[in-house]
């Protein structure tokens, strides 16, 4: 009977078990690592970067560059349609569950960026932690197609180039996949996405021999924030207005603020900063909200062109008020392009309120569009110079 029993629960467990029915030999795979979505006249077209399955380990190692990937594309009346296209160029499956980089036109996002993100989001091969990127001036093709002259593969040094300015300078920001689903369902908070364009002719950039040069004359090269009302591109944020948007939202990690000396206007000098957080905050002020950002600072003395000694703590005090001012106008001016220019919540102002004051946002909500370029503001800034540098005067001062 025990035996019975054993037999009867194995068969039932063995019922369940669906085995290898969609199982995929690689020799049948091509992986995809970045995919670039087109506007055409009659359509879309869908590009994708592949590894190429037939380099050889001893051919990369000889400088091989432009053998490590093939860029394909394939045109259709919707995006699927050219997605499946793809079969006729291709002998393999591509495989996507390893795609890094998502590019999508500037001509494509001026129509509502949803309804293109749709077949990505129901393909179960992808997982949603891919950068996203908008190309300017260039279309997605271009931008895939351009080869990188220190890592071999374009979508991987894209990526990384994202993430270093992430991390150095402050103009770029990193959104995953998932967090541009996010902010697109988000009412309040509008989307802003970092760029990118070919510097020089993309279709040089193309070609194998412009990464066998020390000077490529074409190349990747990221661009500002890209700006959305609506799920639509709206316009771009420059330098500065990139970095206040950084500021605000807590993603500043670190950058390099250029001052005037204090003591003399024409001399230069450098603060990196490496560290800042940032909260925001509503309250409602006679019916009406009023939001205030809160930011915090701190930062190293790196460059000093002018005489000075930084180490003077009256001279400290009046770097850390530049400082201060300087951020404070960044963020000041993100705010009056978002709000006179673009009349787009970027900073999430509307977020906050939802957050803050839920009984005035389900009255106002379907009106924000219309009261947001009026919202008032304060922007807190309290910025601090941690360290000095080891040199205490600069070599101008010692050498008067």
């Amino acid at each position: 009977m025990k035996i019975l029993k054993v037999s009867i629960i194995l068969l039932l467990v063995l019922s369940l078990v669906s085995g290898c029915w969609n199982r995929r030999e690689l020799s049948e795979l091509v992986i995809a690592l970045a995919i670039g979505l087109d506007k055409t006249d009659d359509g879309f077209r869908f590009t994708v970067q592949l590894i190429n399955p037939t380099v050889s380990s001893e051919a990369t190692k000889k400088g091989a560059v432009g053998s490590t990937v093939r860029t394909i594309s394939a045109e259709g009346q919707t995006l699927f349609s050219a997605w499946r296209k793809l079969t006729k160029k291709s002998p393999r499956k591509t495989y996507f569950a390893h795609v890094q980089l998502l590019v999508l036109q500037e001509k494509l996002v001026k129509e509502d960026i949803s309804k293109f993100l749709d077949p990505l989001i129901r393909d179960h091969d992808f997982r949603t932690d891919f950068y996203v990127l908008v190309s300017k001036e260039n279309n997605a093709k271009e931008i895939l197609t351009t080869l990188t002259f220190l890592e071999p593969i374009p979508a991987l040094s894209l990526k990384s180039m994202l993430a270093a300015s992430n991390e150095n300078l402050g103009t770029a920001t990193v959104y995953e996949f998932d967090e541009v689903l996010e902010d697109l369902k988000t009412k309040g908070k509008e989307l802003v996405i970092s760029g990118v364009r070919v510097k020089g002719d993309p279709e040089e950039g193309s070609m194998v021999p412009s990464t066998e040069t020390s000077n490529p004359k074409s190349y990747l090269m990221l661009e500002d924030l890209a700006v959305f009302k609506e799920s639509k591109i709206i316009g771009w944020f420059n330098e500065d207005q990139s970095k206040g948007y950084n500021y605000s939202q807590g993603r500043m990690k670190s950058t390099a603020e250029v001052l005037s000396c204090p003591m003399n206007k024409e001399g230069k000098l450098t603060v990196e900063i490496i560290r800042s957080n940032a909260s925001m905050d509503a309250k409602l002020i006679k019916g009406v909200p009023k939001l205030t950002i809160d930011v915090e600072a701190e930062g190293n003395i790196v460059d000093v062109e002018c005489k000075l000694d930084p180490s003077d703590l009256k001279i400290l005090k009046e770097i850390e008020k530049d400082l201060t001012k300087k951020i404070k106008s960044e963020i000041k001016e993100t705010i009056q392009v978002s709000q006179e220019e673009f009349q787009s919540d970027t900073l999430g102002f509307g977020s906050v309120v939802h957050r803050k004051e839920p009984a005035y946002w389900r009255k106002n909500k379907d009106r924000w569009a219309d009261l947001f370029p009026e919202i008032q503001y304060d922007i807190k800034v309290s910025a601090k110079v941690r360290n000095t540098g080891s040199l205490g005067q600069s070599l101008s001062e010692k050498g008067g």
